[in-house]
């Protein structure tokens, strides 16, 4: 005798025995028991969660010879076919290789014809979407008007495919992935059955692989079973699926939360010599950074979080002083990493080069915390009688003047690094680093004075309206010359960006800006938070402001 899958031996053949559908199998239960079966029905889904199951055991509480019923004897001539696929009232149909205007024309010439062993005749017709346009179109009047006997069951993984013409004739079913736990208390009742011993977190694995799918759980389970035997260790399971040790991915999460790029390279370095697939490796990770980023934002968001509650605590510690936002920017750019390494010849190196960047990121404030950085600082200045609440340009334009409330409101916008790391320049480089190397780059630089800069923590920021300046200073940049001279002005870890930025055609308002980024309070703001002005304009106030 041939072996039969574990996912066709253990089929449910009865509505109780469908696992997570509850809110189906009821309203199926009750629609047959008060005789108000409609005549066609959508059953929509992922792949595995119990469509073509549901179908099957809808067939066969009509076609009972008790029936119609929601509990199928099971023992009948038409319960045992059902179960056996081989019953001439239920046709199941593979919508993918019979999709044409004549698959469906045959159909509808043959509804005509009477049931031969119970009261119904049922038309499943699997992966429905798959039909052409034609052939809905013939299925149309059919479907409508079906004759009292006939029952059409239509099974997709993609609704949005079926026209509205055919969803506007149904009654349509959504059904759910199943939940973890139900899959795993399934699966133990399965490798009970089949004299192998699982531990639960065994289990647990393989029900999260299936990612609620019953039917690719189970075929999971049968091929562990197949290749462990009867005592299965938790660590045999992780290596037939290909799973990654959950360690790993809880150091990785550490290190790139603590800024810590050596730990996390040697996570990459582990995960590839053990032969993980990266890319496995990284979406399990994105699993982790999501479960542990609903652990940090609130005790209601614990619902949504299907973990054994060691990992819970494991997690927890782990992120317990880490802002919710760094965990959802670090989640995001896992995300643009898997399409990355799915590209990518040389998968290592890109995972690599993502996780450096994402542990030494500078850590961010909150728009709050920035606001009440900058109101200090404007208290302070305040206090030391250098400006007033509007405060004034000595020196610039007559009669206009910066608001300090703009400037702060505008400043605000621009990401500043965590309190205590705000970069400030060495008393002992020259006043104006900038036109120091124009110098002594080159005797006629006189075009480079021209670009405005401001500090951003580690980076040199140039700003410029002149498009083929800023492609000159790139190109400047890149050269020997220009490296030693920036190291000897900036330091060794500053960097150099070259932004472009609108061309001011108002002379007067280019003037109030030049006067404003002369001004020592405001530049006092620009130096410490790496901020820039966004946005300079005139107050209302006397000449003496």
């Amino acid at each position: 005798m041939s072996y039969l899958a574990i996912a066709r031996k253990y089929r449910p053949g009865t509505f109780d025995e469908i696992v997570g559908q509850e809110h189906v199998t009821r309203t199926l239960r009750n629609a047959i028991a008060r005789g108000r079966v409609h005549h066609a029905f959508l059953f929509t889904g992922a792949r595995g969660v119990g469509k073509t199951t549901a179908a099957r055991a809808l067939a066969k509480s009509l076609n009972c010879e008790r029936g119609p019923t929601a509990e199928p004897c099971g023992e009948c001539v038409s319960c045992v076919e059902i179960a056996a696929g081989r019953n001439p009232d239920l046709i199941e149909i593979d919508g993918a290789s019979n999709n044409s205007v004549d698959d469906i024309r045959d159909l509808c010439d043959n509804v005509q014809y009477a049931p031969q062993r119970g009261g119904s005749k049922i038309y499943l017709i699997d992966e429905v979407h798959m039909l052409s346009k034609g052939a809905f179109n013939a299925l149309l009047k059919t479907l409508e008007e079906p004759p009292p006997h006939v029952v059409f069951i239509f099974a997709t993984t993609e609704p949005n495919k079926i026209p509205d013409t055919i969803l506007s004739r149904v009654q349509r079913f959504d059904f759910k992935r199943i939940p973890e736990q139900g899959v795993i208390k399934r699966l133990a009742r399965i490798a009970e059955s089949e004299g192998s011993g699982i531990s639960e977190h065994g289990l647990r694995l393989i029900a999260r692989s299936g990612e609620g799918s019953m039917r690719d759980s189970e075929s999971l389970l049968d091929q562990v079973i197949s290749f462990a035997g009867v005592d299965v260790s938790d660590q045999e399971v992780a290596d037939i699926l290909g799973l990654v040790d959950r360690r790993l991915l809880h150091d990785m999460l550490a290190g790139l939360v603590s800024g810590d790029a050596g730990k996390c390279l040697d996570v990459v370095a582990t995960v590839y010599e053990y032969g993980y697939d990266l890319g496995q490796f990284t979406s399990e990770l994105l699993e982790v950074v999501r479960n542990a980023t609903f652990l940090r934002l609130s005790p209601a968001s614990h619902q949504h979080i299907d973990l054994p509650a060691e990992e819970a605590v494991v997690l927890e510690e782990i992120v317990k002083d880490v802002n919710p936002e760094v965990l959802t920017r670090v989640f995001s750019a896992l995300m643009a990493v898997i399409d990355d390494l799915a590209r990518a010849g040389r998968p290592r190196l890109v995972l690599e080069m993502a996780v450096a960047r994402l542990a030494t990121i500078r850590p961010v404030q909150p728009v709050g915390a920035l606001v009440e950085r900058l109101q200090t600082i404007q208290r302070d200045l305040r206090v030391a009688g250098h400006i007033g609440p509007t405060a004034g340009l000595r020196g610039g334009a007559s009669r206009q003047s910066w608001s300090d409330a703009a400037v702060i409101s505008e400043a605000a916008k621009v990401a500043a690094p965590a309190a205590g790391s705000a970069p400030m320049m060495r008393a002992s480089l020259p006043k104006k680093p900038w036109a120091f190397i124009a110098a002594e780059l080159h005797p006629n630089t006189a075009w480079m004075k021209e670009a405005e800069t401001r500090r951003a923590g580690d980076v040199l920021v140039l700003s410029m309206s002149n498009a083929k300046l800023q492609a000159d200073i790139r190109r400047l940049a890149q050269t020997e010359e220009f490296q030693d001279v920036f190291r000897r002005a900036y330091g060794p870890k500053t960097t150099l960006e070259v932004t472009l930025t609108p061309r001011i055609k108002d002379p007067e308002e280019a003037a109030l800006r030049k006067s404003a980024l002369e001004n020592p309070q405001l530049r006092t703001i620009i130096d410490t938070l790496g901020a820039r002005v966004i946005k300079v304009r005139p107050t209302e106030t006397g000449e003496d402001s």
